[in-house]
């Protein structure tokens, strides 16, 4: 996909329930082909079965999105060829790091899982950081947790001129947060009122239908940039996404080009 200002993203999407009956039936046969035995090896520190399914379909659609990418550009890898672990320490502690073959493009991915799907976003320029969430009704507390009055305005405003229900721009609200502390590698450490947003510049639909998300009448699909008000403030160019009782976001900024 093709996000304003020209990067390229290649987004996959996994349902967990293939995924759930491979590892069921034999954990390391088709998993085997697509994870390295690290990989399936790292998805055990998941004790509940639930989470380690969704660990492993979040590998399976990183493998998808870093090979697919790479293929459009010329570069044609194997998974095996892949490898994906993740910072196990400091201020980026759980994000993904993709090993390549020497000659390989560096390659930045992101993950993300809910549900019934798991989500993932690779790129060779920049950093990228997706969120997905199944939307779901908030409790009182949650706006004035999460969003500044600002952001509450604009979401707000958002939520009436796309005539979409109230709970499906929150859900999408909170993966713009996730989304993007995620493309820093900081997780949700920070409070969440000091990781913002200041509201999103729309260019136009999507071409490519997302399958599971966006394949159904009445989904919302939009290319966007908008400004963070945290940290280090940068200008992101993204994509934010509404279907299939899903809200989806994806955030990236391009490498920083020598002056």
């Amino acid at each position: 996909m093709s996000l304003p200002g020209g990067p390229s993203l290649t987004l996959a999407v996994v349902p967990l329930a293939p995924v759930r009956l491979a590892w069921a039936s034999h954990p390391e046969g088709m998993l085997g082909t697509v994870l390295t035995q690290a990989e399936l090896a790292v998805s055990g520190m998941h004790r509940l079965p639930e989470r380690r399914v969704a660990h492993l379909a979040g590998r399976v659609a990183a493998k998808s999105a870093l090979l697919h990418h790479l293929a459009a550009s010329g570069v044609r890898l194997v998974a095996q060829e892949l490898g994906i672990s993740q910072v196990m320490a400091g201020p980026e502690q759980g994000r993904p790091v993709v090993q390549v073959p020497p000659g390989t493009p560096a390659c930045d991915v992101s993950i993300s899982h809910s549900k019934d799907l798991a989500v993932a976003v690779a790129t060779t320029g920049g950093r990228v950081g997706v969120d997905l969430e199944a939307v779901q009704p908030r409790g009182p507390g949650f706006h004035d947790e999460v969003f500044t009055d600002v952001e509450q305005d604009w979401l707000m405003h958002c939520q009436r001129h796309h005539g979409r229900e109230p709970d499906e721009l929150w859900s999408l609200g909170w993966c713009l947060k996730e989304a993007l502390v995620k493309r820093t590698g900081h997780g949700l450490r920070d409070s969440l009122q000091q990781v913002g947003f200041t509201g999103w510049e729309e260019h136009g639909p999507l071409s490519a239908v997302i399958p599971g998300l966006t394949d159904a009448p009445g989904a919302f699909c939009v290319r966007i940039t908008l400004n963070s008000t945290g940290p280090g403030r940068e200008t992101l160019s993204g994509l934010l996404a509404l279907g299939r009782g899903y809200a989806l976001a994806v955030l990236h900024v391009p490498e920083a080009r020598p002056a």
